[in-house]
């Protein structure tokens, strides 16, 4: 591809906020389900899932109100924005790019957790007196940890320096019709460009956020992998119904390995990894920005399609909501009709002048 990439950045902030839409909806009602429709999602792991939503819907609102963007240029990417909303400086705008890094790991950490608390609630319950009371600052302090980590470690080790200004100049001119300095924006270069040694500042950035990603991927497979292979066996002496809604979380669990696999994690691989490879590519990656936020909707649609109980709360909403609106639409009707009988009678008793 050759020219400029504006109009690529104008499509994905449309389906940013696309995204965005669908997953505050989509959050919202799963969240409303959670806590007022749904009875046998009860105790903590209601509030894990309440979390995870809420901080789903909010990445989604970061990318649809402040429009992140990644370009990939030979042996780096740039990380930016070409929006300045609310009148916000620069240094602002580049803290809150980085701030959008840290609510991802949140995000991912937060997942892990859930796979940790199903783990414990099938295989150790006395673990799970640390999603309890004030023991529950352990898990919050969990994900904190990765969140906090991974914003300043975006925030210090991959800034704008001279080197990286210089290496991006003529591409984001060409691209975007801007300069590195005139726009928020973070820069990742693999290799010095002057002796091709590699950058320790921005490997140990690479480093990081491979930790982050693999400790968050690694606990849930670990976790997924023996619910799969005993859970038939420790749920054996439940009643029928507790089974299947085992069985139905296990089987959401599951998708959301998928799910993430697809949305959160395979485009960050190709993010962390691509330009190690030193290929000679210029490509705008605002798609990959745009899978992270598409994200939450997908979570949300497989917990309301695969779990009976929102599924029955779901119609049960609807069908109380449409109740309402026929009952409204009756009412008025009435009324319509009510007014139209009165004025021909008032027509009809009028006294006719000759």
């Amino acid at each position: 591809m050759s020219g400029s990439y504006l109009y690529l950045v104008s499509l994905a902030q449309k389906v940013g906020k696309v995204a965005f839409v669908t997953s505050s909806l989509l959050g919202i009602l799963f969240i409303f389900l959670t806590l007022f429709g749904v009875r046998k999602i009860f105790g903590t792991y209601k509030y894990l899932m309440v979390v995870f939503s809420a901080l789903g819907i909010f990445l989604a609102c970061l990318d649809a109100v402040f429009h992140p963007n990644l370009h990939f240029y030979n042996s780096g990417y740039v990380f930016f924005t070409l929006k300045t909303p609310f009148g916000l400086s620069q240094t602002c705008m580049t803290a809150i790019l980085t701030l959008y890094t840290g609510v991802y790991s949140l995000t991912i950490s937060m997942l892990a957790v859930q796979f940790v608390y199903r783990y414990c609630a099938l295989f150790s319950l006395s673990y799970l007196s640390f999603f309890r009371g004030w023991k529950s600052v352990s898990w919050i302090s969990y994900i904190l940890f990765f969140g906090i980590i991974w914003w300043i470690g975006a925030y210090y080790l991959i800034q704008m320096d001279d080197i990286c200004a210089n290496y991006f100049k003529n591409e984001m001119l060409l691209r975007y019709e801007v300069l590195p300095t005139e726009v928020p924006m973070m820069m990742f270069l693999a290799f010095d460009p002057s002796d091709g040694s590699v950058r320790l500042w921005n490997a140990s950035y690479t480093l990081l956020i491979s930790s982050i990603m693999g400790i968050q991927y690694i606990t849930m497979i670990y976790c997924g992998w023996n619910m799969y292979s005993k859970m038939e066996e420790k749920i054996s002496g439940l009643s029928t119904s507790l089974k299947r809604h085992h069985r139905q979380l296990f089987k959401t669990l599951v998708l959301q390995i998928t799910c993430p696999t697809i949305f959160l994690f395979s485009p960050l691989v190709f993010i962390i990894y691509i330009p190690y490879f030193e290929l000679e590519l210029s490509f705008p990656a605002g798609a990959t920005v745009t899978a992270f936020n598409i994200y939450p909707a997908m979570d949300s649609i497989i917990v309301l399609m695969v779990i009976t109980e929102y599924r029955v709360a779901t119609r049960r909403m609807w069908n109380g909501l449409l109740r309402k609106m026929t009952i409204s639409a009756g009412k008025e009707s009435s009324y319509s009709s009510t007014q139209t009988q009165q004025i021909q009678l008032a027509t009809m008793s009028k006294p006719t002048s000759n």
